[in-house]
């Protein structure tokens, strides 16, 4: 019995690297991508996956308590992976043409995402982003603007601009809560939630 025992234990120890093998696995998808938006059907049959790994990840870090922030920080690179890869598809490799005003949204968020890295690691010291619930589900409409474009091979400048806007509002969201918050803690669900934080533990951080 207690050979048995700690087998199953050994097992659900092994299992709390899923989530991190997950985020991981984005990264040469993503970078896959780049080699595929010549081929369409390809291109979404890769990038698929590699949402499904974004969803995967974070729910079975929160489902199981498998939390850890080294997971946190691997989802972390995946994301940025993703993002970056997508961004040289439609802009380099396609060379898809927006509106001015698209890569002016483009810009500011960006400074505004550099300023709440270089804010948490000033006021925190260490790097990080917070994962609010805005932040979670702001990416969903620009998870679409990809294949869109290598599908179609045009750039849906009022859609994307759209899209930007909700992950402006995410950043602005972010950027009240680094400057509210006294200690941190990365999975604060919103700006209103702020009290009811400052009532409990900070809890552990998740892989998403």
């Amino acid at each position: 019995m207690a050979a048995t025992a700690t087998m199953e234990k050994k097992k659900k120890s092994k299992l709390r690297y899923i989530p991190n093998i997950l985020s991981l696995s984005r990264i040469p998808l993503s970078i896959s991508c780049l080699f595929l938006a010549g081929y369409p059907v390809t291109f979404l049959g890769v990038y698929a996956v590699a949402g499904l790994t974004d969803m995967l990840d974070g729910f079975l870090a929160r489902r199981f308590g498998w939390q850890s922030d080294l997971g946190s920080k691997f989802d972390g690179l995946a994301d940025a992976t993703w993002i970056f890869s997508m961004m040289a598809v439609v802009f380099l490799v396609l060379k898809i043409k927006f509106a001015l005003y698209v890569y002016i949204a483009f810009a500011v968020i960006l400074a505004v995402r550099i300023a709440n890295l270089i804010f948490t690691r000033v006021k925190f010291k260490q790097w990080g982003a917070i994962h609010s619930t805005l932040v979670r589900y702001s990416g969903t409409p620009l998870f679409l603007i990809a294949p869109y474009c290598v599908w179609t091979r045009k750039g849906p400048s009022e859609l994307l601009l759209a899209a930007l806007c909700v992950v402006f509002l995410s950043v602005v969201e972010e950027t009240l809560i680094l400057a509210k918050l006294e200690e941190y803690d990365m999975n604060i669900k919103s700006v209103f939630h702020l009290r009811k934080h400052k009532m409990r533990p900070v809890q552990a951080e998740t892989a998403d």
